[in-house]
């Protein structure tokens, strides 16, 4: 989520709030974070009721356990999901702009899952 946090002032330019999810302990994202920090929330989901939620848990394959799919939800003021985006691997993230696209659309008032 790199790129997101390097284009959080074009997120914050559109008055979007930017969290981050990690189906991790608290102290593994205290790590995390001390060696990359972000302008925004990181919240541990160590009972992974979170990711399951969203549909992005993964238990078991072969390349992870008990983590979840990397996944960018865009979210309305009234709690209504318009984008979303899951990866296929560990390594597959949309792009900031992509992102930022889908961002623009939810602001006209188009809808987009990737």
């Amino acid at each position: 989520m790199g790129h997101i946090r390097d284009s959080i002032h074009e997120f914050e330019s559109r008055g979007a709030n930017v969290v981050m999810i990690l189906a991790q302990n608290t102290e593994g994202v205290k790590e995390y974070l001390a060696a990359r920090p972000h302008p925004f929330p990181v919240l541990p989901d160590e009972s992974r009721e979170v990711v399951k939620a969203y549909g992005v848990y993964v238990h078991v394959n072969l390349e992870s356990y008990n983590i979840a799919r990397p996944a960018v939800f865009l979210v309305d003021g009234k709690g209504i999901i318009r984008y979303i985006y899951v990866g296929y691997n560990q390594a597959d993230y949309p792009t900031a702009q992509e992102v930022l696209a889908a961002l623009d659309g939810m602001i006209a008032g188009r809808s987009h899952t990737a």
